[in-house]
């Protein structure tokens, strides 16, 4: 029996260790693809943690409409400017695209996805808590979408 369980810590390590192996880290100069999407080199990476409106997605701000998809696409486009951007892996989704938090300056400098919340054109994913903070912090100075009125960007994709 104990034999039974050091072999199962032992395969479960090994597959851990295997799955963080084939996770990679991308960087290079981004392309803003959205406001949660960039491109570097062939691969495709959506920002994780976030959701951003989609393109063409209208949001209100002082009684008029406007394409908050394309302000979130800007606002990221400009953050990241012509940077080197370092994208970490965190997983893949079922269309193979890498889910990644991205940074500018290496690991210890900016986390892009938090910026992009902090900054209003990004939710927190539901059921991540780690931008849960970036959003409150938006939602009370009235950053972005949140100086207006919007569809939560998870309800807009699902209709």
């Amino acid at each position: 029996e104990m034999n039974r369980a050091l072999i199962a810590t032992l395969v479960a390590g090994l597959a851990s260790a295997a799955s963080a192996a084939a996770a990679q880290d991308i960087n290079g100069v981004a392309r803003v693809i959205d406001g949660g999407t960039i491109g570097i080199g062939a691969q495709t990476i959506r920002l994780t943690g976030l959701a951003a409106p989609e393109p063409g997605q209208r949001c209100e701000r002082s009684g008029q409409s406007y394409d908050c998809g394309q302000e979130a696409a800007w606002a990221l486009a400009e953050r990241l400017g012509r940077h080197w951007v370092l994208c970490v892996e965190t997983g893949r989704e079922p269309a193979e695209m890498i889910e990644a938090i991205c940074y500018l300056g290496g690991r210890q400098g900016i986390d892009v996805n938090a910026h992009m919340v902090r900054q209003g054109w990004a939710v927190a994913a539901p059921g991540g808590a780690t931008y849960a903070d970036a959003e409150a912090a938006a939602r009370r100075e009235r950053l972005g979408m949140w100086a207006g009125s919007f569809t939560h960007p998870t309800q807009f994709r699902s209709r």
